[in-house]
C-alpha cells in the first residue's frame, strides 16, 4: 500500500509514520518486558500498540491535509477525530477499549487543554464546524483508511499475541459524545482516590509509550538502544580496585565510600550492569551536582562507548546547558541538535545529569510520562551526593524513595567523604542493605595531603604565598566569596604570566575559555566552582576557612593522582566578613578545631573528623530539610493520569536555579546575535546572579530587560569577571 494520505509536512504518509511508531514500540516493549504487571493491565501492550496504530488516522481529515499542504489552516484536533476509529476492535472489555481511546485522545494534550473543544466549554466555546463536520473530512479518504486498517493484523503479530481483524470502517452514528464522554469520565475518576489509583499507572507508562514511539519515530529514530550486557571489554583493566570488585557482585541499592582515584566512576557503572533488568533494557542515570563535571563525565564516557554503538548518542547529556555544550563540541548543527533532541527521549541508555532533570518529571510538567517510563527500573546513580545543600538532599531522597517503592528502581550513593548522618538517613529511609568501604590497610594508600593552619586570613600570608610563586609549584587558591578572590588574583597576577581566576560571574564563554587552560596554569585563584568541577591537580593549596567536606574537595584538587607523595595544604583561620553568608559559623569553627590535631590526612581520619563535626546533622538547615520532605510528597501525591500540572519546565528551575543575566557592556552583540537567530552564540554572554543579588540590584536600579533578557548594570572584566560593586559607566539607561 502507498497512501496519499500525509502525516507529516515533509510528506511522510500516514503508513510510514504509523509503521516507524510501531518499529519503536516493539524496540521499547523489549526494554520494559514486564509493565502490563506493575500497571496490572494484562492487555497493557495490546492496549498501546492498538492506540499506535490508530493515533494518526484524524489526520485523514480533508483540512488537516490542506494545511499540511500549505493551502489553509484548520483549527481543530486530529486526535479527536481519530478516537471514532477505535470502534474497530473488537469489544471484548470496555475499559481496556476506553483506556485505548484515552491514549489516542491525550497523545498530544492532556485533559485540561482538550476541554476547550467540548461544546459545553465555560472557558473558550467551540464556534464554527462541529465534530459530526469535521468528522465527515475524514469520508474523502475512508477506502485509503480501510486498506491500511486490514494490515492490523499482519503488523500485531509481530508485537502483541492478539492480533485479530478489525471491524469495517463506519463513522455513521458517531457523535461528540464519543470522545467527550471520555474525557468527563476520566475527569472524574481522577478525582477519586481509588479510581485515580486504578488508572495511575496504565495511564502514565501507556502515554509514555505512546509519546516516546511518536516523538522518536517523527526524529528518524526506529529502535531504542539497550545498555550493554558487561563492561568488561570496554574498561579492560589488568586488576580491579576492591571497591570496583565489590559493585561488580553487587544486587540491589548500596552506598560507596571511597577516596578519589579508587575508580568509583568504573565502579559504579560495574554496579548499574549488574543490577539490569531481565531483559537488560533498563536505563542507567549518572548524576553529578555541577555542570563543569558533568560535561567532562559525558565526553569521557561517550569516547569509551560510543565505539561499542557506533553512535554517540548512546551517551545523553541534561543539564540547563546542555544545548549550548554540544553547539560547541560538535561542529555539525545537525548533530549537536540529533543529542539534544534525543536525550530528552527514552533511546540513550546512559544518562549524564543532575538529580533536577529526574526530580521534574515528579511535578508533573508536560511529557513528564516519558520520564516516569524512563525511570522505571532505572539504575540511579547520585555521585557527590555530600556537595547538595538540606533542601537539595530532601528532594533527592524523597524522590528516591518514590523511585524505588513506585518504579522498582536501584539506586546507588557515592562519596570519598560521607558525613554518617547523610549516610544513616539515606540506609535507612530507602532500607540500602550495602554500605561498601576500603579497610585502613588499602586506605593508607590514598593518603596524599597533610595539613597546616596559617593563623590570621589569606592578607596575613600574601608574602608567603608570593614566595611559593617566585618557585617551581603550582599554586591553588581557593576564597570563599568572588570579591575576595577577585582582590587576591589582583594582588598575585603579575608574579606568573600563566595566572588565571575562575569563579560563578564570568560570563558562559570566558568561563569557558578559562577551564580549558586551568591545566596550564601556574597560579589558579578561585571559589567553591574549583571544588568539585574540574580534573586539576596543584602541588599546594591555600584556602580560606570552610566547612570539613568542602575543604576535602579542595584538598582533592592537589596531588590528585598522588604522584607526589604527600603535598602540604594550608588553611587560613579566619576569612573574609562576608564568609558568614556563605557558611555556617559553627561548622567553620568545628572543621579548624579539629584541623589544630591533625597532620596526615588519612582518609579514615577525615571520615571520623566529618563525623564529629556533622554530629548535628543539618543542624539549623534541618526544618527547611523535612519541611522540603513534606511539601514534595504533596507534589508526588498530586500525579495524575493524562493530566499535566500547571506550571512550565523554565518554571520549576527557577525554583531552583539561579537568575540569568547579561553584563551591559555585551548588550548590543547579545542583542545583534538574538536578532540573527543564533540563541547559542548570544548564550556566551550569559552569566548566573544569586536571586540575592539580583533583588538588591534591582532595587538599585541596575537590572533592565530586553527581548526576553536581564542586563546588568555592573562592570566586567574578562580577566577578573563581573565586578557587582562597581557600575558601568558605559551602561544603557532608558
Amino acid at each position: 500500500m502507498n497512501s496519499p494520505i500525509k502525516a507529516k509536512r515533509d510528506g511522510e504518509t500516514l503508513e510510514a509514520h504509523t509503521h516507524a511508531c510501531l518499529s519503536v514500540f516493539s524496540s521499547l516493549r523489549e526494554c520494559y518486558p514486564d509493565i502490563d504487571q506493575r500497571t496490572r493491565y494484562p492487555d497493557f501492550y495490546e492496549a498501546v500498540f492498538s492506540a499506535l496504530f490508530f493515533h494518526d488516522f484524524g489526520k485523514a481529515a480533508s483540512g488537516f491535509q490542506d494545511r499540511l499542504n500549505g493551502r489553509k489552516q484548520w483549527h481543530y484536533r486530529h486526535e479527536i477525530l481519530s478516537v471514532p476509529f477505535v470502534g474497530a476492535l473488537p469489544a471484548t472489555d470496555t475499559e481496556i477499549i476506553n483506556i485505548i481511546k484515552l491514549l489516542v485522545l491525550t497523545h498530544h494534550k492532556d485533559l485540561n487543554e482538550l476541554i476547550r473543544y467540548t461544546t459545553d466549554s465555560d472557558d473558550e466555546p467551540v464556534n464554527g464546524p462541529t465534530f459530526q463536520e469535521h468528522l465527515a473530512e475524514v469520508i474523502p479518504n475512508l477506502q485509503e483508511l480501510s486498506k491500511f486498517q486490514n494490515e492490523y493484523p499482519r503488523l500485531a503479530a509481530r508485537c502483541i499475541t492478539n492480533h485479530m481483524a478489525l471491524a469495517p470502517i463506519d463513522l455513521t452514528g458517531y457523535t461528540k459524545e464519543s470522545w467527550e464522554q471520555i474525557l468527563r469520565l476520566t475527569l472524574r475518576c481522577i478525582q477519586d482516590k481509588k479510581c485515580k489509583q486504578r488508572l495511575k499507572y496504565v495511564g502514565i507508562f501507556g502515554k509514555g509509550f505512546i509519546n516516546t514511539c511518536d516523538y522518536l519515530a517523527s526524529g528518524g529514530v526506529l529502535k531504542v538502544l539497550k545498555p550493554l550486557p558487561s563492561l568488561d571489554t570496554v574498561f579492560a583493566f589488568p586488576t580491579y580496585t576492591s571497591i570496583q570488585e565489590r559493585c561488580r557482585e553487587t544486587k540491589g541499592d548500596a552506598i560507596v565510600i571511597s577516596p578519589t582515584g579508587s575508580g568509583k566512576t568504573e565502579a559504579a557503572l560495574f554496579w548499574a550492569t549488574n543490577n539490569l533488568n531481565r531483559a537488560g533494557g533498563n536505563r542507567i542515570f549518572y548524576s553529578l551536582p555541577y555542570t563543569a563535571s558533568i560535561n567532562a563525565m559525558h565526553q569521557r564516557l561517550a569516547k569509551r562507548l560510543a565505539p561499542w554503538y557506533s553512535d554517540e548518542g548512546c551517551v545523553s547529556l541534561l543539564h540547563g546547558k546542555a544545548s549550548y555544550y554540544l553547539s560547541k563540541v560538535y561542529d555539525d548543527p545537525s548533530e549537536s541538535r540529533r543529542l539534544r533532541d534525543v536525550a530528552k527521549k527514552i533511546y540513550s541508555p546512559y544518562k549524564i545529569m543532575t538529580p533536577f532533570q529526574s526530580l521534574k518529571h515528579l511535578f508533573s510538567i508536560k511529557g513528564y510520562e516519558m520520564g516516569l517510563l524512563e525511570m522505571y527500573q532505572g539504575a540511579f546513580i547520585l555521585d557527590e551526593i555530600h556537595a547538595y545543600d538540606a533542601r537539595t538532599v530532601g528532594l533527592i531522597l524523597s524522590m528516591c524513595e518514590f523511585a524505588k517503592n513506585e518504579l522498582d528502581a536501584k539506586i546507588l550513593l557515592m562519596s570519598a567523604t560521607l558525613p554518617e548522618f547523610i549516610k544513616k538517613l539515606f540506609s535507612e529511609t530507602l532500607d540500602i542493605p550495602n554500605i561498601l568501604t576500603m579497610d585502613k590497610n588499602e586506605l593508607s594508600g590514598y593518603t596524599r595531603h597533610a595539613c597546616t593552619l596559617l593563623d590570621g586570613d589569606i592578607c596575613d600570608h600574601i608574602g608567603e604565598i608570593k614566595d611559593r610563586l617566585r618557585g617551581n609549584e603550582r599554586v591553588l587558591i581557593v576564597c570563599n566569596t568572588v570579591k575576595q578572590a577577585q582582590r587576591v588574583y589582583d594582588s598575585l597576577k603579575g608574579i606568573k604570566p600563566r595566572s588565571g581566576l575562575l569563579h560563578s560571574r564570568f560570563t558562559l564563554g570566558d568561563r569557558e575559555r578559562i577551564e580549558e587552560e586551568v591545566n596550564s596554569l601556574d597560579l589558579l585563584v578561585g571559589t567553591q566552582a574549583i571544588e568539585v568541577s574540574l580534573d586539576i591537580d596543584y602541588d599546594v593549596c591555600y584556602s580560606e576557612p570552610a566547612p570539613i567536606d568542602a575543604l576535602i574537595q579542595r584538598f582533592g584538587r592537589v596531588n590528585r593522582k598522588r604522584k607526589n607523595g604527600i603535598c602540604r595544604v594550608y588553611v587560613f583561620t579566619k576569612g573574609s566578613e562576608q564568609d558568614t553568608y556563605i557558611y555556617d559559623d559553627y561548622l567553620v569553627s568545628r572543621t579548624l578545631d579539629e584541623l589544630a590535631d591533625l597532620d596526615l590526612l588519612h582518609e579514615w581520619v577525615m571520615q571520623e573528623a566529618t563525623d564529629r563535626i556533622y554530629q548535628n546533622g543539618f543542624g539549623e538547615d534541618k526544618k527547611q530539610f523535612h519541611d522540603v520532605q513534606r511539601t514534595f510528597t504533596r507534589v508526588i501525591d498530586e500525579i495524575a493520569p493524562f493530566s499535566n500540572a500547571d506550571r512550565s519546565e523554565s518554571d520549576f528551575y527557577r525554583l531552583f536555579n539561579s537568575i540569568e543575566a547579561v553584563p551591559e557592556k555585551f548588550r548590543t552583540e547579545y542583542l545583534d546575535i538574538i536578532q540573527a537567530g543564533d540563541i547559542y552564540g548570544a548564550m556566551q554572554y550569559t552569566l548566573p546572579l544569586s536571586r540575592g543579588q539580583y533583588h538588591r540590584l534591582k532595587d538599585e536600579g541596575r537590572i533592565s530587560a530586553s527581548e526576553g533578557m536581564l542586563f546588568v548594570n555592573a562592570e566586567y572584566n574578562r580577566n577578573l569577571g563581573l565586578l557587582i560593586e562597581h557600575r558601568d559607566p558605559k551602561a544603557f539607561t532608558e
